[in-house]
């Protein structure tokens, strides 16, 4: 029975995600909630099987999960033209920055407030990914500091509902409070140029959808969950099989790193998460690699797939006692992220505007840029806002464990 329910388990984790993604489209309820929260639901639903004392292999189903957040990396990162951050304004970069700031401040505030009874180390590093690049910088995160599965589901289903909250605020009355908070700042200049009177009021309004459309922005698309390939086109499904045996490739690479220095393979996920972040990186910088269609959405679809393994990994007797520890830590942390941003935009001089695109930017990443400033009315920051989600992606992994191995010094 065990090895049935074990294959039932991997077939789901395989499966699933199509369904899942065709619902959340279909029920406004369940869109809410989100594909990632879905996958989390049905995945807590199937662990069950082991309060009735049947159960499955739960240590594959980690193992599976864990594969499978560090194929996504390389091919979320791969769909980025980094090389559009030189495009970026001098307030756009500012506000972004000051979003990788207030990340950074708020994870040691915490890991030092609360080292004495939480896993610190693991959730403020975490933290860091989150609030700079997004979900997958955090699960990865996760994986390299040797956080319990049950620790990263609850770091997860704490996302998911603390985030599905925020991203109400922003889609409503978030613009009038930031511009009336930041009612005072100046709009931002490119390239440090004085306006004129009469071109800074021209400024203040909304700026045309065409000025959006000719800046160069990265590839990667609004909707996480739309490859954009038509089934009979086998030329673009040949080289989305290419990209993805490019993400194996880049993991083998972590995985010999290993065996040469540790004689492991897959007890230490630094090389591994480390390989494919910075190869991905790397890789991004080839138009041929960057263009192919249906990579970053194949990513995603893999960081589905690694909710579903995870959340069939816990153990409810662990999780019960996590869930809203871990659920109060995420909400204080993006609470405070939130306004450590909008104090320090405040301090700088960054624009309302600027400073909300900014901050969607840093919790939730490229796919709800575009949302988020048409409720604003700015149509132009959507390609500036997609940038800086983009570079997060790029850059929010490494940054996280680099700040993890920092707080592993003080333990």
């Amino acid at each position: 029975m065990t090895t049935v329910l074990t294959i039932a388990a991997l077939l789901c984790i395989l499966l699933l995600p199509f369904p899942i993604v065709w619902i959340t489209r279909k029920n406004k309820l369940l869109g809410a909630l989100g594909a990632v929260g879905c996958c989390y639901l049905v995945g807590f639903a199937f662990s069950t099987l082991g309060l009735s004392g049947v159960s499955y292999d739960k240590e594959l189903t980690t193992t599976v999960a864990y594969v499978l957040v560090a194929l996504s990396i390389p091919l979320i990162l791969f769909s980025i033209d980094l090389s559009a951050i030189r495009k970026l304004t001098r307030m756009t970069a500012i506000g972004y920055g000051l979003c990788i700031l207030s990340a950074l401040g708020v994870s040691f505030a915490l890991f030092f407030v609360t080292r004495s009874f939480f896993p610190a180390a693991d959730l403020a590093a975490m933290t860091v990914g989150l609030y700079t690049g997004g979900t997958p910088n955090m699960n990865a995160i996760g994986a390299v500091m040797g956080a319990q599965s049950n620790a990263l589901s609850a770091a997860n289903l704490a996302d998911t509902l603390v985030g599905g909250l925020y991203l109400l605020f922003l889609l409503s009355f978030a613009p009038r409070l930031y511009r009336f908070l930041l009612r005072k700042c100046k709009k931002a200049r490119p390239h440090g140029k004085k306006a004129s009177p009469a071109a800074a009021e021209k400024e203040e309004a909304p700026t045309q959808t065409k000025r959006a459309a000719s800046d160069a922005a990265p590839t990667v698309p609004t909707d996480d969950y739309r490859f954009g390939i038509d089934r009979k086109d086998k030329k673009a499904i040949a080289k989305l099989a290419g990209a993805f045996g490019l993400s194996v490739a880049c993991l083998g690479v972590g995985a010999l790193l290993e065996f040469f220095i540790e004689g492991t393979v897959g007890a230490n996920l630094l090389y591994i998460l480390l390989s494919v972040s910075l190869l991905g990186a790397v890789l991004s910088f080839i138009p041929s690699i960057r263009r192919i269609r249906g990579q970053y959405t194949l990513g995603m679809y893999l960081v589905l797939m690694f909710s579903l393994a995870l959340s069939m990994s816990i153990d409810w007797s662990v999780f019960l006692t996590d869930i809203l520890p871990i659920l109060a830590f995420f909400a204080v942390a993006q609470m405070s992220v939130i306004l450590v941003h909008l104090l320090f935009c405040r301090i700088a001089g960054v624009d309302g505007d600027t400073a909300l695109i900014t901050s969607t930017a840093g919790i939730y990443g490229p796919p709800f840029i575009a949302p988020v400033a048409n409720v604003a009315g700015r149509s132009d920051l959507i390609a500036p806002g997609v940038i800086c989600g983009a570079l997060g992606l790029a850059i929010g992994t490494l940054l996280g464990l680099g700040v993890g191995q920092c707080f592993l010094l003080f333990l």
